[in-house]
């Protein structure tokens, strides 16, 4: 062979004194890399067998579909996993080659394994058990994400996670909870990715929300203890203190949530429970106390909500939310903090409040009146504070 033949001159040309050994070496290693490449590009399927295999593979699936209804039902199964294994394989041929090509081969490695799931379910009539299908498949993402590091993994999760918490409010078991929380923990505990755990933080809260429904817990409060629980995290991991805003994120969902239902006799069904209001306020306040940090206090404000559901009509938890919401600008404004979400979440709370009390009782142009001289009159009021103290912004 060449390689041998290279080889060999050099050793006869350091033989000769022509050489010497750093230069042999050299060159014996380029020509190696050289011939290598070369190689490389002589295997390169040609076009022809790339398009022949395509047309293969798509009369297979025509021949397959066609005769679906009369295949066994573990050929069935195994033809899916039969492909969804070729792919795990072609994703490990190709990554010393063509790299680029690994996490396509990879992502279909996913996506047929959802496939050969969904075949089995069908097949052997399993469709009650559809959560399952999705718990696996968010399961087998988060492993990838692990293993492969690849971002496209983690919104394959995210969606997976997700598809899971919503098609488990109908009620699931015990088993399926665990395996959630299992995996959910998982996630959350072996990414360095600051996403990944984003999206594993709102995974817990979801499992929480369906372990209230597993338990039948009777009362309108669940989403706040929920987020009481939630700060069992603060206790463990204290050094990711940048958190604080996931909560506050879904105090100002809830807040939303809690006033726009209030109003709709979304109480009258099941009416708050003195004792339990009070030791959800108490749960709250105490979730301020014990972490001092200051997002926390305005997710602490919560504890009006439960006292305030008390109102059938809803106006006294509008009109502290109302309070609570200009506070919170205000304060953002005074720290030199971003004031954008707290303004937008301002914002909604005034046109929740114009939708549910003034929409039917003010004429259409005076409601939009109202609310553009409250918008405008709280910009001026804050763009004079900037200018007073020397960093106006437009």
């Amino acid at each position: 062979m060449i390689p041998v033949s290279i080889d060999k001159k050099v050793r006869e040309w350091k033989e000769a004194g022509l050489l010497d050994e750093a230069t042999g070496q050299r060159l014996v290693d380029y020509e190696h890399e050289r011939l290598a490449v070369r190689d490389k590009r002589e295997h390169n399927p040609p076009i022809l067998v790339i398009i022949g295999s395509i047309l293969l593979a798509l009369s297979l699936f025509s021949f397959v579909a066609a005769n679906w209804q009369a295949i066994p039902d573990l050929l069935k199964v195994a033809i899916f996993l039969v492909i969804m294994v070729g792919m795990y394989v072609a994703a490990e041929q190709v990554k010393t080659r063509a790299q680029r090509f690994v996490t396509l081969f990879l992502v279909l490695g996913i996506v047929f394994f959802v496939a050969t799931m969904i075949v089995i379910f069908t097949t052997y009539n399993l469709s009650s058990q559809l959560p399952l299908l999705f718990w696996l498949m968010f399961g087998v993402a988060v492993l990838h994400r692990l293993i492969y590091q690849h971002p496209i993994f983690t919104f394959i999760a995210a969606l997976g996670g997700f598809m899971a918490i919503t098609n488990s409010f109908q009620g699931i078991g015990l088993t399926l909870i665990l395996l959630g929380l299992i995996i959910t923990w998982v996630w959350f505990h072996y990414t360095n990715h600051e996403l990944d755990r984003i999206f594993a933080w709102f995974g817990f809260y979801g499992l929480l929300i369906i372990i209230g429904q597993y338990a039948n817990y009777e009362g309108r409060f669940w989403p706040l203890w929920a987020l009481v629980i939630m700060h069992v995290l603060f206790l463990i991991y204290r050094e990711r203190a940048q958190w604080n805003y996931l909560y506050l994120f879904v105090a100002a969902i809830l807040s939303i949530g809690y006033l726009i239902n209030a109003t709709e006799g979304w109480l009258s069904q099941r009416p708050p429970s003195v004792i339990e209001a009070t030791v959800l306020s108490a749960a709250l306040v105490g979730i301020y106390l014990l972490h001092r940090r200051p997002e926390l206090m305005w997710v602490s404000l919560l504890a009006v909500i439960p006292f305030s559901l008390f109102n059938d009509s809803g106006i006294l938890l509008a009109v502290l939310l109302e309070v609570v919401a200009l506070g919170y600008l205000v304060w953002q404004d005074h720290q030199r903090k971003p004031i954008v979400l707290a303004f937008i979440y301002f914002l909604i709370v005034q046109m929740t409040i114009y939708f549910i009390y003034v929409w039917d009782r003010l004429d259409i142009s005076l409601f939009f009146l109202i609310g553009a001289l409250i918008v405008f009159g709280l910009s001026l009021a804050l763009w004079w504070r900037n200018r007073t103290r020397g960093d106006v912004r437009t």
